[in-house]
Parts: structure tokens; C-alpha cells; sequence
């Protein structure tokens, strides 16, 4: 008997399965680097966000660093202001007032991602 050449019906469902569990993982990150010790507050808490350390009037100490990623899949927002609101909860968590956006990237479409949004952030908290 000759084996026939190409994909078995096995083949082609791993291979579906395969790029089915690609376009659906990609999950959204956030690392967290801790500064000063705070109390944190509820993940929902109001924050300020500034764009530069010149806008803040208030006194203020670092509460911790957040490093934000989007997911990349195509069901997920992928831009830089999804990266920050995925970090909302973190700065909440490290019982921030505000958020100082450190640095913002979008990047596009490539052969093996969706895109991804990116966010480095400075969770901060007033001290006055």
C-alpha cells in the first residue's frame, strides 16, 4: 500500500486548534516594581494622570513603577490607552493618586502579532 503524502485529517485539526489557541492567546501584562510601601486603595480608585512631571502641583513620592502591555490578539484594544487603563488597578494596589505616563508605544501589525499597546508608568502618591 503507498502512504499518501500530505496532511491527515489529525494533521489539519491540530493545526486549526493550533492557530485558533494563537489568535486567541497573547494575554495582557502588567508588571509592577514597588518604590515606597503605601496602603492600597480599592482597584477602582479615581487617579489624575499626567503627561510630564511639570503639570503636578503637589508634592509627591513614587509609590511604584508599572510596566503595561496590552494583549495581542485581535479581540483586544491594542493601543497605548488600553495599556494604561490596564495599569489603573496596579497603581490603585500600590496606593497611588496618580499616574505619571513615562513613556507610550503602539505597535502595528507584524507577521506574528496583532499589535500591542505599551505603557511605562510612575504610580505616584501625594504627600501633602
Amino acid at each position: 500500500m503507498k502512504k499518501r503524502k500530505g496532511i491527515n485529517m489529525k494533521g489539519k485539526f491540530m493545526m486549526a486548534a493550533a492557530g485558533a489557541t494563537l489568535l486567541v492567546t497573547g494575554c495582557t501584562s502588567v508588571g509592577v516594581t514597588p518604590v515606597n510601601s503605601f496602603s492600597a486603595k480599592p482597584a477602582n480608585c479615581q487617579l489624575d494622570i499626567y503627561a510630564s512631571e511639570a503639570e503636578i502641583q503637589r508634592p509627591f513620592q513614587t509609590a511604584c513603577l508599572i510596566n503595561s502591555r496590552t494583549g495581542t490578539t485581535a479581540f483586544h484594544r491594542k493601543n497605548a490607552a488600553a495599556a494604561i487603563d490596564h495599569a489603573r488597578s496596579e497603581a490603585c494596589g500600590c496606593g497611588a493618586d496618580a499616574m505619571l505616563i513615562q513613556a507610550t508605544d503602539t505597535q502595528g501589525v507584524t507577521m506574528t502579532t496583532w499589535g500591542q499597546g505599551k505603557a511605562i508608568i510612575q504610580a505616584i502618591r501625594y504627600t501633602d
